[in-house]
Protein backbone atom coordinates (compact mmCIF):
# COMPACT_ATOMS: atom_id res chain seq x y z
CA UNK A 1 0.00 0.00 0.00
CA UNK A 2 3.02 2.25 0.23
CA UNK A 3 2.63 5.27 -2.05
CA UNK A 4 5.87 5.91 -3.94
CA UNK A 5 4.75 9.32 -5.22
CA UNK A 6 6.23 11.18 -2.25
CA UNK A 7 9.55 9.37 -2.65
CA UNK A 8 9.58 10.20 -6.35
CA UNK A 9 8.66 13.79 -5.55
CA UNK A 10 11.50 13.98 -3.03
CA UNK A 11 14.04 12.64 -5.54
CA UNK A 12 12.70 14.96 -8.22
CA UNK A 13 13.01 17.95 -5.90
CA UNK A 14 16.55 16.95 -4.90
CA UNK A 15 17.61 16.62 -8.53
CA UNK A 16 15.86 19.87 -9.46
CA UNK A 17 17.45 21.73 -6.56
CA UNK A 18 20.88 20.34 -7.45
CA UNK A 19 20.46 21.45 -11.07
CA UNK A 20 19.24 24.87 -9.94
CA UNK A 21 22.20 25.22 -7.57
CA UNK A 22 24.58 24.23 -10.34
CA UNK A 23 23.07 26.72 -12.78
CA UNK A 24 23.26 29.48 -10.15
CA UNK A 25 26.88 28.62 -9.38
CA UNK A 26 27.79 28.73 -13.08
CA UNK A 27 25.88 31.99 -13.52
CA UNK A 28 27.63 33.61 -10.55
CA UNK A 29 31.00 32.40 -11.81
CA UNK A 30 30.37 33.82 -15.28
CA UNK A 31 29.13 37.07 -13.79
CA UNK A 32 32.19 37.48 -11.57
CA UNK A 33 34.54 36.65 -14.44
CA UNK A 34 32.79 39.06 -16.82
CA UNK A 35 32.56 41.75 -14.15
CA UNK A 36 36.29 41.56 -13.49
CA UNK A 37 36.99 41.60 -17.21
CA UNK A 38 34.69 44.58 -17.61
CA UNK A 39 36.37 46.43 -14.75
CA UNK A 40 39.76 45.81 -16.34
CA UNK A 41 38.52 46.82 -19.80
CA UNK A 42 37.22 50.12 -18.45
CA UNK A 43 40.71 51.33 -17.60
CA UNK A 44 43.16 49.19 -19.57
CA UNK A 45 43.19 51.39 -22.67
CA UNK A 46 43.27 54.58 -20.63
CA UNK A 47 46.15 53.35 -18.46
CA UNK A 48 48.04 52.31 -21.59
CA UNK A 49 47.59 55.81 -23.08
CA UNK A 50 48.78 57.49 -19.90
CA UNK A 51 51.76 55.14 -19.49
CA UNK A 52 52.85 55.80 -23.09
CA UNK A 53 52.36 59.53 -22.61
CA UNK A 54 54.46 59.44 -19.44
CA UNK A 55 57.47 58.60 -21.63
CA UNK A 56 57.23 61.97 -23.36
CA UNK A 57 58.48 64.19 -20.52
CA UNK A 58 61.27 61.66 -19.91
CA UNK A 59 62.26 61.71 -23.58
CA UNK A 60 61.94 65.47 -23.69
CA UNK A 61 64.28 65.95 -20.71
CA UNK A 62 66.69 63.34 -22.06
CA UNK A 63 66.86 65.10 -25.42
CA UNK A 64 67.27 68.53 -23.87
CA UNK A 65 70.05 67.22 -21.61
CA UNK A 66 71.76 65.61 -24.58
CA UNK A 67 71.61 68.87 -26.49
CA UNK A 68 73.27 70.59 -23.49
CA UNK A 69 76.00 68.01 -23.14
CA UNK A 70 76.64 67.41 -26.83
CA UNK A 71 75.69 70.54 -28.70
CA UNK A 72 77.70 69.38 -31.68
CA UNK A 73 75.22 66.51 -32.26
CA UNK A 74 72.03 67.23 -34.12
CA UNK A 75 69.00 66.44 -31.94
CA UNK A 76 66.48 68.68 -33.67
CA UNK A 77 64.85 65.91 -35.71
CA UNK A 78 64.27 63.74 -32.65
CA UNK A 79 62.85 66.72 -30.76
CA UNK A 80 60.57 67.70 -33.63
CA UNK A 81 59.16 64.15 -33.79
CA UNK A 82 58.52 64.23 -30.06
CA UNK A 83 56.76 67.61 -30.32
CA UNK A 84 54.49 66.10 -32.98
CA UNK A 85 53.58 63.07 -30.84
CA UNK A 86 52.91 64.94 -27.59
CA UNK A 87 49.70 66.70 -28.84
CA UNK A 88 48.43 63.42 -30.30
CA UNK A 89 48.68 61.70 -26.93
CA UNK A 90 47.21 64.66 -25.09
CA UNK A 91 44.12 64.48 -27.30
CA UNK A 92 43.97 60.67 -26.92
CA UNK A 93 44.17 60.85 -23.13
CA UNK A 94 41.58 63.66 -23.02
CA UNK A 95 39.18 61.61 -25.15
CA UNK A 96 39.72 58.51 -23.00
CA UNK A 97 39.02 60.46 -19.83
CA UNK A 98 35.79 61.86 -21.27
CA UNK A 99 34.62 58.32 -22.07
CA UNK A 100 35.56 56.93 -18.66
CA UNK A 101 33.44 56.76 -15.52
CA UNK A 102 35.74 59.15 -13.68
CA UNK A 103 34.16 62.34 -12.33
CA UNK A 104 35.39 65.29 -14.46
CA UNK A 105 36.31 67.34 -11.42
CA UNK A 106 38.86 64.72 -10.44
CA UNK A 107 40.90 64.90 -13.63
CA UNK A 108 40.21 68.55 -14.56
CA UNK A 109 43.41 69.98 -12.95
CA UNK A 110 45.58 67.54 -14.91
CA UNK A 111 43.77 68.34 -18.17
CA UNK A 112 44.19 72.04 -17.49
CA UNK A 113 47.93 71.47 -17.14
CA UNK A 114 47.99 69.56 -20.45
CA UNK A 115 45.94 72.36 -22.01
CA UNK A 116 48.59 74.83 -20.92
CA UNK A 117 51.28 72.69 -22.45
CA UNK A 118 49.76 72.23 -25.89
CA UNK A 119 49.90 75.90 -27.07
CA UNK A 120 53.54 76.15 -25.90
CA UNK A 121 54.69 73.30 -28.08
CA UNK A 122 54.65 75.47 -31.23
CA UNK A 123 56.91 77.96 -29.40
CA UNK A 124 59.40 75.19 -28.76
CA UNK A 125 59.14 74.07 -32.38
CA UNK A 126 59.72 77.67 -33.55
CA UNK A 127 62.91 77.90 -31.51
CA UNK A 128 64.16 74.71 -33.11
CA UNK A 129 63.35 75.95 -36.61
CA UNK A 130 65.11 79.26 -35.93
CA UNK A 131 68.26 77.32 -35.27
CA UNK A 132 70.31 76.74 -32.17
CA UNK A 133 73.52 78.54 -32.87
CA UNK A 134 74.41 80.26 -29.65
CA UNK A 135 74.46 79.41 -25.98
CA UNK A 136 71.54 81.79 -25.42
CA UNK A 137 69.51 79.87 -27.99
CA UNK A 138 70.19 76.62 -26.16
CA UNK A 139 69.34 78.12 -22.79
CA UNK A 140 66.03 79.54 -24.07
CA UNK A 141 65.17 76.18 -25.65
CA UNK A 142 66.01 74.26 -22.48
CA UNK A 143 64.12 76.68 -20.20
CA UNK A 144 60.95 76.35 -22.27
CA UNK A 145 61.45 72.59 -22.70
CA UNK A 146 61.94 72.02 -18.97
CA UNK A 147 58.77 73.98 -18.20
CA UNK A 148 56.82 71.83 -20.66
CA UNK A 149 58.44 68.66 -19.29
CA UNK A 150 57.53 69.61 -15.71
CA UNK A 151 53.88 70.26 -16.63
CA UNK A 152 53.63 67.01 -18.59
CA UNK A 153 55.25 64.93 -15.85
CA UNK A 154 52.98 66.36 -13.15
CA UNK A 155 49.80 66.00 -15.24
CA UNK A 156 50.48 62.42 -16.32
CA UNK A 157 51.62 61.44 -12.83
CA UNK A 158 48.38 62.78 -11.39
CA UNK A 159 46.31 60.98 -14.03
CA UNK A 160 48.19 57.71 -13.48
CA UNK A 161 47.53 57.83 -9.71
CA UNK A 162 43.91 58.83 -10.27
CA UNK A 163 43.21 56.02 -12.73
CA UNK A 164 44.82 53.35 -10.54
CA UNK A 165 42.89 54.52 -7.48
CA UNK A 166 39.62 54.61 -9.48
CA UNK A 167 40.29 51.14 -10.90
CA UNK A 168 40.95 49.80 -7.41
CA UNK A 169 37.78 51.41 -6.06
CA UNK A 170 35.69 50.04 -8.91
CA UNK A 171 37.21 46.58 -8.45
CA UNK A 172 36.34 46.72 -4.76
CA UNK A 173 32.79 47.82 -5.58
CA UNK A 174 32.39 45.02 -8.12
CA UNK A 175 33.73 42.46 -5.63
CA UNK A 176 31.26 43.66 -3.02
CA UNK A 177 28.48 43.64 -5.60
CA UNK A 178 29.44 40.11 -6.64
CA UNK A 179 29.39 39.06 -2.99
CA UNK A 180 25.98 40.68 -2.51
CA UNK A 181 24.62 38.93 -5.61
CA UNK A 182 26.07 35.63 -4.40
CA UNK A 183 24.39 36.09 -1.02
CA UNK A 184 21.10 36.98 -2.71
CA UNK A 185 21.33 33.84 -4.86
CA UNK A 186 22.08 31.76 -1.76
CA UNK A 187 19.11 33.37 -0.03
CA UNK A 188 16.93 32.60 -3.05
CA UNK A 189 18.15 29.00 -3.02
CA UNK A 190 17.40 28.78 0.70
CA UNK A 191 13.87 30.07 0.05
CA UNK A 192 13.43 27.58 -2.80
CA UNK A 193 14.75 24.77 -0.59
CA UNK A 194 12.36 25.79 2.19
CA UNK A 195 9.44 25.81 -0.24
CA UNK A 196 10.47 22.40 -1.56
CA UNK A 197 10.72 20.99 1.96
CA UNK A 198 7.33 22.46 2.81
CA UNK A 199 5.86 20.92 -0.34
CA UNK A 200 7.51 17.59 0.48
CA UNK A 201 6.12 17.68 4.04
CA UNK A 202 2.70 18.53 2.66
CA UNK A 203 2.94 15.63 0.23
CA UNK A 204 3.98 13.29 3.06
CA UNK A 205 1.13 14.48 5.23
CA UNK A 206 -1.29 13.98 2.37
CA UNK A 207 0.14 10.51 1.75
CA UNK A 208 -0.17 9.71 5.45
CA UNK A 209 -3.79 10.87 5.52
CA UNK A 210 -4.48 8.90 2.35
CA UNK A 211 -2.75 5.84 3.77
CA UNK A 212 -4.62 6.08 7.05
CA UNK A 213 -7.87 6.21 5.12
CA UNK A 214 -6.93 2.89 3.50
CA UNK A 215 -5.52 1.08 6.56
CA UNK A 216 -7.26 -0.73 9.36
CA UNK A 217 -6.10 0.86 12.62
CA UNK A 218 -6.00 -2.34 14.65
CA UNK A 219 -4.34 -4.87 12.35
CA UNK A 220 -2.48 -2.65 9.90
CA UNK A 221 -4.10 -4.47 6.99
CA UNK A 222 -5.98 -2.74 4.24
CA UNK A 223 -9.56 -1.76 5.01
CA UNK A 224 -12.70 -2.11 2.88
CA UNK A 225 -11.93 1.02 0.87
CA UNK A 226 -8.46 -0.26 0.06
CA UNK A 227 -9.91 -3.62 -0.89
CA UNK A 228 -12.40 -2.05 -3.33
CA UNK A 229 -9.74 0.12 -4.97
CA UNK A 230 -7.35 -2.81 -5.38
CA UNK A 231 -10.12 -5.15 -6.57
CA UNK A 232 -10.91 -2.79 -9.45
CA UNK A 233 -7.26 -2.71 -10.51
CA UNK A 234 -6.97 -6.51 -10.35
CA UNK A 235 -10.24 -6.87 -12.26
CA UNK A 236 -8.90 -4.70 -15.09
CA UNK A 237 -5.71 -6.76 -15.02
CA UNK A 238 -7.72 -9.98 -15.37
CA UNK A 239 -9.61 -8.48 -18.30
CA UNK A 240 -6.34 -7.65 -20.07
CA UNK A 241 -4.40 -10.86 -19.52
CA UNK A 242 -7.30 -13.29 -19.18
CA UNK A 243 -5.84 -14.76 -15.99
CA UNK A 244 -7.98 -16.00 -13.07
CA UNK A 245 -8.64 -13.92 -9.97
CA UNK A 246 -9.67 -15.65 -6.76
CA UNK A 247 -11.34 -14.20 -3.67
CA UNK A 248 -11.61 -15.65 -0.18
CA UNK A 249 -13.98 -14.49 2.55
CA UNK A 250 -13.08 -15.70 6.03
CA UNK A 251 -13.81 -15.03 9.67
CA UNK A 252 -12.99 -16.46 13.07
CA UNK A 253 -15.37 -19.08 14.39
CA UNK A 254 -17.14 -18.24 17.66
CA UNK A 255 -15.34 -14.90 17.93
CA UNK A 256 -18.31 -13.33 19.79
CA UNK A 257 -17.99 -15.99 22.48
CA UNK A 258 -14.25 -15.23 22.78
CA UNK A 259 -15.00 -11.52 23.19
CA UNK A 260 -17.69 -12.18 25.78
CA UNK A 261 -15.42 -14.54 27.72
CA UNK A 262 -12.09 -12.73 27.66
CA UNK A 263 -13.12 -9.17 26.86
CA UNK A 264 -12.64 -6.92 23.85
CA UNK A 265 -8.95 -6.12 24.54
CA UNK A 266 -8.22 -9.86 24.39
CA UNK A 267 -10.32 -10.09 21.23
CA UNK A 268 -8.26 -7.30 19.68
CA UNK A 269 -5.04 -9.19 20.48
CA UNK A 270 -6.47 -12.29 18.79
CA UNK A 271 -7.40 -10.28 15.71
CA UNK A 272 -3.87 -8.83 15.50
CA UNK A 273 -2.36 -12.33 15.80
CA UNK A 274 -4.81 -13.64 13.21
CA UNK A 275 -3.90 -10.82 10.77
CA UNK A 276 -0.21 -11.50 11.27
CA UNK A 277 -0.72 -15.20 10.53
CA UNK A 278 -2.60 -14.34 7.33
CA UNK A 279 0.29 -12.16 6.14
CA UNK A 280 2.77 -14.95 6.87
CA UNK A 281 0.86 -17.52 4.79
CA UNK A 282 -0.22 -15.38 1.81
CA UNK A 283 2.00 -14.27 -1.04
CA UNK A 284 3.28 -10.74 -1.50
CA UNK A 285 1.01 -10.37 -4.54
CA UNK A 286 -2.09 -11.33 -2.52
CA UNK A 287 -4.19 -8.56 -1.01
CA UNK A 288 -5.34 -9.12 2.58
CA UNK A 289 -7.92 -6.76 4.09
CA UNK A 290 -10.06 -6.54 7.18
CA UNK A 291 -13.57 -5.60 6.09
CA UNK A 292 -15.24 -5.45 9.49
CA UNK A 293 -15.20 -7.07 12.94
CA UNK A 294 -13.64 -10.49 12.61
CA UNK A 295 -14.31 -10.64 8.83
CA UNK A 296 -11.41 -10.64 6.39
CA UNK A 297 -11.02 -10.87 2.63
CA UNK A 298 -8.14 -12.07 0.45
CA UNK A 299 -7.72 -11.27 -3.25
CA UNK A 300 -5.41 -13.69 -5.11
CA UNK A 301 -4.39 -12.51 -8.59
CA UNK A 302 -3.36 -15.08 -11.24
CA UNK A 303 -4.69 -17.85 -8.99
CA UNK A 304 -7.01 -20.64 -10.17
CA UNK A 305 -9.49 -22.28 -7.83
CA UNK A 306 -7.08 -25.12 -7.02
CA UNK A 307 -4.41 -22.67 -5.87
CA UNK A 308 -6.97 -20.69 -3.85
CA UNK A 309 -8.14 -23.87 -2.13
CA UNK A 310 -4.56 -24.86 -1.32
CA UNK A 311 -3.96 -21.42 0.24
CA UNK A 312 -7.22 -21.63 2.22
CA UNK A 313 -6.22 -24.99 3.71
CA UNK A 314 -2.78 -23.66 4.65
CA UNK A 315 -4.50 -20.73 6.37
CA UNK A 316 -6.76 -23.07 8.34
CA UNK A 317 -3.78 -25.14 9.40
CA UNK A 318 -1.72 -22.09 10.39
CA UNK A 319 -4.58 -20.59 12.42
CA UNK A 320 -5.12 -23.87 14.23
CA UNK A 321 -1.47 -23.81 15.29
CA UNK A 322 -1.77 -20.45 17.07
CA UNK A 323 -1.34 -21.00 20.80
CA UNK A 324 -1.76 -19.01 23.99
CA UNK A 325 1.68 -17.43 23.67
CA UNK A 326 0.71 -15.92 20.32
CA UNK A 327 -2.96 -15.18 21.03
CA UNK A 328 -2.50 -13.81 24.54
CA UNK A 329 -5.42 -15.83 25.92
CA UNK A 330 -5.66 -19.55 26.92
CA UNK A 331 -7.73 -20.63 23.92
CA UNK A 332 -7.46 -21.80 20.34
CA UNK A 333 -9.20 -20.40 17.27
CA UNK A 334 -10.51 -21.71 13.98
CA UNK A 335 -11.49 -20.09 10.70
CA UNK A 336 -14.17 -20.66 8.07
CA UNK A 337 -13.55 -19.69 4.44
CA UNK A 338 -15.59 -19.25 1.28
CA UNK A 339 -13.82 -19.17 -2.09
CA UNK A 340 -14.75 -17.92 -5.53
CA UNK A 341 -12.70 -17.72 -8.74
CA UNK A 342 -13.38 -15.85 -11.98
CA UNK A 343 -11.57 -14.70 -15.09
CA UNK A 344 -12.11 -11.73 -17.37
CA UNK A 345 -15.56 -10.26 -16.95
CA UNK A 346 -16.35 -12.95 -14.34
CA UNK A 347 -13.62 -11.50 -12.11
CA UNK A 348 -15.78 -8.48 -11.26
CA UNK A 349 -15.53 -7.87 -7.52
CA UNK A 350 -19.25 -7.81 -6.83
CA UNK A 351 -19.71 -11.18 -8.55
CA UNK A 352 -16.77 -12.78 -6.80
CA UNK A 353 -17.78 -11.34 -3.43
CA UNK A 354 -21.37 -12.56 -3.79
CA UNK A 355 -20.26 -16.07 -4.73
CA UNK A 356 -17.64 -16.24 -1.99
CA UNK A 357 -20.18 -14.98 0.54
CA UNK A 358 -22.55 -17.81 -0.31
CA UNK A 359 -19.70 -20.33 -0.04
CA UNK A 360 -18.70 -18.83 3.28
CA UNK A 361 -22.26 -19.16 4.54
CA UNK A 362 -22.17 -22.87 3.61
CA UNK A 363 -18.91 -23.31 5.52
CA UNK A 364 -20.58 -21.90 8.61
CA UNK A 365 -23.71 -23.98 8.11
CA UNK A 366 -21.70 -27.16 7.55
CA UNK A 367 -19.95 -27.08 10.90
CA UNK A 368 -17.39 -24.24 10.66
CA UNK A 369 -13.58 -24.63 10.54
CA UNK A 370 -13.76 -25.59 6.90
CA UNK A 371 -13.44 -24.22 3.35
CA UNK A 372 -16.25 -24.15 0.80
CA UNK A 373 -15.67 -23.36 -2.88
CA UNK A 374 -18.28 -21.58 -4.96
CA UNK A 375 -19.23 -23.22 -8.23
CA UNK A 376 -18.48 -21.11 -11.31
Amino acid sequence: MKDRRTSALGWGMAVGFSLLSGVCAVAIGLYVANARQHVGANYTALVADVVRAQQHPILLRTTLDAMQEHPEHRHAERLENLLWRIPQHIRGVSHGLSQSQLAPWKYRPALDALARVEPRLPELAALIEAGIETNDDRQALQALGYEIETELAWAYGELNDLIHVAAGEQRLIMERLSLAIGLLVLLALAVVASLMLALLRLSRQRELVSRLSLVDDLTGLGNRRYLLETAERLYQQSLRNQRPLSLALLDLDHFKHLNDTWGHPAGDKVLVAFARALQEVTRQADVVARIGGEEFCILMPDTPSEGALDLAERIRQRIAELNEDVLGVPTSIAVSLGLATGMGSAADFDRLYSRADRAHYRAKANGRNRTEVSAA
